[in-house]
Formats: structure tokens, C-alpha cells, sequence
């Protein structure tokens, strides 16, 4: 009845019952030093799959990685799989079926090759991996269904202070299937390892959502930077509450041990951070993605098995040798599964009453009824301590192409002799924990431990030496010589770090550019990541004498009609350059007119800088006079002749200078001019260009007025001229009837002399006033007209 009522509610709940589930479990990433070159890494993505068609379609997926202070992208690669995928061991298989727990571990590997020298950013870099989907029957999050995953990854620079920052990643085994009995205390081994020996740190976060799964790329293994979304908890969950219960779900900070007494039914997701800290500085970080199932188990009678190691019933320590074998035993009963257990981790394959361990560990048997889900029997520990399983090497130093050595030491348990091999040869005398090596070659050690008598072989050391370190220098010119008034960069390169050498003597060290002033002979000594050196072959700096250039004087033209000029600088061998220059030559009608800079540049070596001489070169405009030829005034004027000029005219000359107040000024002042006269103007301009003009001057004493005049249209006499009135450019002149009445009135000068007419009529004969004013404030001159028809 009570597996009836759980199959009825897994059905109720949308949990996975069928071989039909096909989503993602959980996962994370490894980062793993091959050891063999800097910066050579193999990266792991361990994913947990539901077992199906959908997850045997799973490959491998694109990864991408980041500089942390900025999201730069700083690589792209895919994954592949590797090795065979390892199904997820329960410890009570029947029920794992029952409730459709059948779990995969496939994993995704790439070998990658990164340079020191590129991650050199203190603040680090980071890998993600972002894939989907959730199991559609999660519990604790909003729309599992469409929420993906990223697994991210931390890593300190690799290169810190020109000194190679050596780190893997922390390290997680296998992993158990389980599920959570309701109300029971339950314990789940989470934690990991770090290969470096750093501390690891973990805590209870939320998990992360791969970026833009719901939108228009969701779904697709995108390679895309921080930050990236949390998952959206349902209401009453999150980070410190994935698993309602009393205590909720919670991480050992130290061990990685989760546990939980859970009060709710269900499916749920948590994450786990594990931070990596090295005398006491986080150095890296990883995120593990996982979830449990918590189900109703049916109270029975728990299986209580009895074991023991074999032949020795009473003791549930036992020592053996390397390579021995002890049998552990259990209560043996036909109704029962078995599954054993090395450190809280099942073994594959261990499910009978009895086990042939070789390994070092803490062993544990998990006993439950075959063919009922009820709970399970968890026996005493029984502890197998393996002679010589931890007997390793370890290589500390380095062999460079000609020098160095490596420190080999062994380690094992205390009361052990040594004795050391090199190439299958025995070296003699070398019988303590460590040798020094000097030469390359395959190193180990064999163990005798006093207790038991044990002969133990450790792993083997492989020594290789590194390449020749090939310094070499290049000037950043291509030339070894050095420029007048200048510097030489120099260029090393082949190591990380660099010292320079000059006429034998250290001059500092300056990474791999070296700026050079003086005359020498120089080389650099190059040092690898391995603290290996190599020295260039010297190289002779020379110095090149300074120069001293000089451009003949430009002579300057009047109009681009001028005459070209033929350019001259010192020494020979320069270049000309400037607007109307063509090769040596100076054309003004292709410079056009203006003042132009003509340079002359002179280099002592082609890299180097020119030296610069500079003239100016001026195609002058030809000056103009914009000047009446003749004008017409009255005697004892004074006025101005106001000529206009173009060209910049800078010298004057006004010949005669008879009633000019100076003769050598753009516009003189003519002063009580008396008689006519003619002046001839000459001007030029600063780069002589000269132009010359004249005007004659024609001068009246007074105006004769007519007295009469006969506008009959015979050609004669038919306006009234006032001789002389010329000379009065203000005159005038007003006509009056005999009625005092104005009939004409000539405005400011008598341009349109008096025609007998008003407004277009002719007047009749007659005798007419007139008025007319020549000069202002003087009184005007009247008088009596006769119109004659």
C-alpha cells in the first residue's frame, strides 16, 4: 500500500518515472596542470544526465575563458568526451528503480595551452560552461523546465610577479546516488580535494542560470561573460533554504559534508561554492550544481549487518602490504542488497556479502530488503591501513639545458629504508628520503617498511631538461645604429624577464625593452619561467654624427607669372617639400599667390628623423589703383582723392607734389588747390611690385550762370547750362515763377540741368528767379532767368 501511494504521488508531483526524463542533473568544472609545460591545462566537465536517448545524444560544448576585472574574452574551446560514461550507484537499486533514479556521469575534456605571460591579471580569470534544461518536476525554482545552467570556474593569474603561480583546481570523485528519506537524518560527502594541498572552503549559494535561456538564444551552449543570472526560487526557498526540513539542507564549511532532516517532498536543485585559499588569500573558486530527490520511505525493519575482516573477527583494524588483499565480510542473507562503501563512497560493483579490498580506507556496508523500499542498514566501519599506498615522489627544482638540479624525496610511513633508482640502475649510497639529481632521467625509490617486512616502489620522477634559453636582440629600427639627438629601443627576447649587459657591465634590468643612448656593445642575459638563462651574442651599438642643414634664401615674385626658382640646400642629398615645389624647383603658378613654407629635410640614416630647414617663398599680388583719370573742383578746395588699391602696396609716390600735404602717404590731403593740374601716382609693395596711375585735376574760379536759354527743341540752348558748376559737387540750384513757387530744384549737384519743364510739361516763356547755393555757408548767388520758346 505504501509503494502504491508513493509511485501515485511521484505521478502527482510530474517527477520523473519513465525512461522518458532526459535533462540535466547537475554538474561542474575542473581545471587540472598537466605538468608537463607552463600553462598547459586540462579542463573537465563532469555532468550528471538522466539516462536516456536524450542524454546518449549529449557531446561536448563549447567553453569560454575571462579576464575577470574587465570580461574580456580571452579564449574559446570545445570539449570532448572521454572515457566511458559511469552510471550514478545506488545503494538500494531496486528502489532507485522504483523511483526512476538512473543517473549518468559523462565527461567532457580539453587540453589547452595557455601563455604565462597572456594572464598576468591580479584579479584573475574565469571559465563558464553553460548548457540546459531542468527536470520539469523541480520544486524549489520558478519554470524549471525552461532554466539552464552555467558551471563556473575561477583561477588565479598564472603568472605573478614574473614568477609562474603553479594551481589546479580542487578536485571531486565520484559521487553517490542517493535520495532523501523524509523526517530522516540524512548525510551526503560533497566535498573534494585540492591537488596544490590549498584550503577549501565551501557554503550554500543559489544556482546559476545560463545567460538568456529564456530569450532568443536560449538553449544553445553559448559563450557569453559575467555576470550571469541566479536561478529564480520558487517562494519559501533559497540558498540557505533549498531543502525545507529541520535543519534544512547545509554544508560543513570545512568538510564539503552535506546534511539535512528534510520535512517536505519533492525535487530539488542547491548549489555548492567551494573557494581555494592559499595562506589564507582566496586564489579560486568552483561551483558544483546538483539535486536530491525526498521521498516517503516505508517504515521496516532495518537491516542490521554484522561485519568483520576475515580472520581477524574481534579487530576492525587490519595492516597489510601493497599488493596483499584482506576480505571483509557481512551478514549474509539472500533478502538483502549489499553495497559497499570506501571512505562514504559506493563501489562499483561491490554489492555481495563480501569484499577483496587492496586500498587504503574506511570501509562501510549499505544493507536494504531486495524487493522493498524501505530503509537501509548502515554497518561499523572497518579500517584498512595499505603498507606503502602512500609512498610517492615528489620533484622540486629544475634541470636547465646545461645546469640546475631537482630535489626528489619520497614520502611513506616512518620506520621505511630507501633505496634509489635511476634508469633501472641502482644508485649506490642514495638510501635517505630524498636525492639531489643532476641529469635527466627516470627516478623512484624502493620502500622497506620495518612492520610487516613490506618492499614498496613508488611512482616514478621522469627529469627532462628544458630547450636551450635562445636570447636574441633586435633593434626596434632594424638598425644598430643610433640617430643624432635620439635613442636606440632594443628588443630581447626568449625568456620572462631579462638583464642587459653593455661593454661587459650590468646596466639594470629592464624587462625586454632596453632603451639605448650611447654607443656600446650590448647583450641581454634572458630568463625562462624556469629560472633557466640563456645570453645573446653582443651586439655593436654605433653612434651617428649630428648634421646641420641650410636652404638658400627664396627670392620673392610679383604675380604667379613670375619666374620659377631653382632650390639649393646643404648637404646634398635632402628632400624639398612645400606648396608650388616640384622635385628642386619653386613654381609660382603652381603655388599661387601667397606666402608658402619651403622645407629642406636632411636624414642622417633613412630610420632616422630629419633635420628640418625652412625659407619662405612669396608670390607677391601685383598692386592696383583704383583712381579717376580726371576731376573737376573749384579754386582754393581742399579735399582727398580716396584711391582704392589692391596687393598690399607699401611704398607712395605723388609726382607733382604741388598742394599735397605729403607726398609719400596712400591719401594725401590736396590744401587750396588753385590751378589745374596732373599727378602721377607710383606704388609698390613690400616685394617691389609697383604699378602707377595719373588723374588731372581741372579747376574753376567760379560758375557762369546764363541769363536766358530756349527750350524749343531745336538742339540749341534747350537746357540751361551753368558752366563750371562741376567744380561744386554740393551746389544747388532752385528756380522759382514769378509767384515765389519752386518749379525745379536740382537736389545736390546739377546732374540734370533745368529743362523748362515741371513734371512733365513745358512751362511758358517768361522771366524766372533762381537761387544758387555753390558752397555750404556761403550765400547763394540770385538772379532773373528769361525761358524763351
Amino acid at each position: 500500500m505504501r509503494i502504491f501511494t508513493l509511485l501515485s504521488w511521484l505521478l502527482a508531483m510530474g517527477l520523473p518515472f519513465t525512461s522518458k526524463a532526459t535533462h540535466q542533473v547537475g554538474g561542474q568544472l575542473e581545471m587540472r596542470a598537466v605538468g608537463d609545460v607552463p600553462g598547459h591545462y586540462r579542463i573537465i566537465v563532469a555532468q550528471y544526465l538522466e539516462s536516456g536517448a536524450s542524454a546518449d545524444r549529449q557531446a561536448g560544448g563549447t567553453l569560454g575563458i575571462f579576464r575577470k576585472s574587465d570580461n574580456v574574452l580571452m579564449m574559446r574551446f570545445t570539449t570532448r568526451e572521454t572515457g566511458q560514461r559511469q552510471p550514478v550507484i545506488y545503494a538500494n537499486e531496486f528502489c532507485a528503480e522504483q523511483r526512476n533514479l538512473k543517473f549518468i556521469v559523462a565527461t567532457f575534456e580539453a587540453d589547452i595551452q595557455l601563455t604565462p605571460a597572456d594572464y598576468d591579471d591580479v584579479q584573475g580569470y574565469y571559465i563558464s560552461y553553460q548548457t540546459r534544461n531542468r527536470n520539469g518536476g523541480i520544486n524549489n525554482i520558478v519554470n524549471p523546465i525552461q532554466t539552464g545552467y552555467t558551471f563556473y570556474l575561477e583561477f588565479p593569474a598564472l603568472l605573478q610577479n614574473s614568477q609562474l603561480f603553479p594551481n589546479s583546481s580542487p578536485h571531486f570523485g565520484s559521487i553517490n546516488g542517493e535520495y532523501v528519506c523524509i523526517g530522516d537524518p540524512f548525510t551526503f560527502p560533497f566535498g573534494g580535494t585540492d591537488p596544490d594541498g590549498d584550503e577549501l572552503r565551501y557554503s550554500m549559494v543559489t544556482p546559476l542560470n545560463q545567460k538568456g535561456a529564456t530569450g532568443q538564444n536560449g538553449g544553445q551552449n553559448a559563450v557569453s561573460p559575467a555576470p550571469y543570472p541566479d536561478v529564480s526560487w520558487a517562494s519559501g526557498f533559497g540558498a540557505d533554504n533549498a531543502i525545507p526540513g529541520s535543519p534544512t539542507l547545509s554544508i560543513d564549511a570545512q568538510t564539503g559534508q552535506l546534511s539535512v532532516t528534510a520535512t517536505q517532498l519533492g525535487l530539488f536543485v542547491f548549489a555548492v561554492k567551494v573557494e581555494e585559499y592559499r595562506n589564507g588569500v582566496k586564489i579560486g573558486e568552483v561551483r558544483r550544481d546538483f539535486q536530491f530527490l525526498v521521498v516517503d520511505c516505508p517504515p521496516q525493519t532495518t537491516p542490521d549487518p554484522a561485519v568483520q575482516i576475515k580472520n581477524r573477527p574481534k579487530n576492525p583494524t587490519t595492516t597489510i602490504c601493497q599488493g596483499d588483499s584482506a576480505i571483509l565480510t557481512a551478514a549474509a542473507n539472500a533478502n538483502w542488497n549489499y553495497q559497499w562503501r570506501r571512505n562514504d563512497i559506493n563501489i562499483s560493483g561491490a554489492t555481495s556479502s563480501s569484499l577483496a579490498v587492496r586500498e587504503s580506507g574506511q570501509y562501510t556496508v549499505i544493507v536494504s530488503q531486495k524487493t522493498t523500499c524501505s530503509k537501509a542498514g548502515n554497518s561499523e566501519v572497518l579500517s584498512i591501513n595499505v603498507i606503502g599506498s602512500s609512498a610517492s615522489v615528489s620533484a622540486t627544482g629544475h634541470l636547465c639545458a646545461t645546469t640546475g638540479s631537482i630535489k626528489i624525496t619520497a614520502t611513506g610511513d616512518p620506520d621505511v629504508t630507501y633505496q634509489w633508482y635511476q634508469d633501472n640502475r641502482v644508485l649506490t649510497g642514495q638510501t635517505t628520503d630524498s636525492l639531489r639529481a643532476t641529469q635527466a632521467g627516470h627516478y623512484w625509490a624502493i620502500l622497506t617498511y620495518t612492520t610487516l617486512g613490506c618492499k614498496v616502489r613508488t611512482d616514478t620522477a621522469i627529469l627532462d631538461r628544458s630547450p636551450t634559453v635562445v636570447a636574441t636582440i633586435k633593434s626596434s629600427s632594424g638598425f644598430n645604429r643610433i640617430c643624432p639627438q635620439d635613442s636606440l629601443p632594443l628588443l630581447g627576447s626568449g625568456g620572462l624577464s631579462y638583464r642587459w649587459q653593455k661593454d661587459g657591465t650590468n646596466v639594470g634590468n629592464s624587462g625586454s625593452k632596453f632603451v639605448v643612448k650611447t654607443a656600446g656593445i650590448y647583450s641581454v642575459t634572458a630568463t625562462d619561467i624556469y629560472g633557466c638563462e640563456g645570453t645573446s651574442d653582443p651586439v655593436a651599438i654605433t653612434q651617428l654624427a649630428p648634421i646641420s642643414v641650410s636652404l638658400d634664401s627664396i627670392p620673392g615674385v610679383c604675380g604667379i607669372d613670375g619666374l620659377a626658382h631653382i632650390l639649393t640646400g646643404s648637404p646634398l642629398g635632402g628632400q624639398f617639400a612645400g606648396t608650388g615645389v616640384v622635385g628642386n624647383i619653386f613654381s609660382p603658378r603652381l603655388a599661387g599667390v601667397g606666402d608658402y613654407a619651403v622645407t629642406y629635410t636632411v636624414k642622417a640614416s633613412p630610420e632616422c628623423a630629419g633635420v628640418v630647414a625652412t625659407r619662405l617663398a612669396v608670390v607677391a599680388p601685383i598692386p592696383t589703383i583704383k583712381l579717376v583719370d580726371s576731376l573737376t573742383t573749384y579754386k582754393g578746395n581742399t579735399f582727398s582723392l580716396n584711391p582704392v588699391y589692391t596687393g598690399n602696396p607699401t611704398q607712395f609716390q605723388w609726382v607733382s607734389s604741388r598742394y599735397l600735404d605729403n607726398a609719400n602717404v596712400a591719401n594725401p590731403l590736396i590744401t587750396a588747390i588753385a590751378d589745374d593740374i596732373t599727378y602721377t601716382l607710383d606704388v609698390k609693395n613690400s616685394t617691389g611690385c609697383e604699378v602707377n596711375d595719373t588723374i588731372h585735376i581741372k579747376v574753376y574760379a567760379r560758375v557762369w550762370v546764363p541769363d536766358a536759354f530756349s527750350p524749343n527743341g531745336d538742339g540749341l540752348n534747350d537746357v540751361w547750362e551753368l558752366p563750371g558748376i562741376e567744380a561744386f559737387p554740393d551746389a544747388i540750384v532752385t528756380v522759382f515763377n514769378r509767384w515765389g513757387e519752386v518749379i525745379y530744384s536740382s537736389g545736390k549737384g546739377y546732374t540734370n540741368p533745368f529743362d523748362g519743364t515741371l513734371n512733365g510739361t513745358s512751362l511758358p516763356s517768361g522771366v524766372y528767379a533762381y537761387s544758387l547755393d555753390t558752397i555750404p555757408k556761403k550765400p547763394p548767388i540770385r538772379g532773373q532767368l528769361v525761358l524763351i520758346r
